[in-house]
């Protein structure tokens, strides 16, 4: 099943997303992440969104790219996953 998501921003701008499910045979995905957390009611999503840190400060979270073997982009690494970190 997809999803799709019209966003407007605040110049008017419409962007279109779609989002599907990951297959049951595959990792789960960001969009899975996505699809998660907007079952999660309105008023409860308009809370602070915050990661813990292993010292126990909570901070809002980061999204990452992970290339093979911790590379880089700029070398032509395969992008591998994405995380979710708690450094900038």
């Amino acid at each position: 099943m997809k999803y799709e998501f019209k966003i407007t921003d605040e110049a008017g701008n419409v962007f279109l997303y779609d989002v599907s499910r990951s297959s049951s045979d595959e990792e789960k995905s960001l969009n899975d992440f996505i699809l998660e957390a907007l079952q999660i009611s309105e008023d409860k999503r308009k809370l602070p969104f915050k990661i813990q840190c292993p010292n126990d400060l909570e901070v809002y979270p980061s999204l990452k790219m992970k290339f093979e073997n911790y590379g880089s982009p700029l070398l032509g690494d395969k992008l591998e996953a994405m995380h979710i970190t708690w450094r900038d």
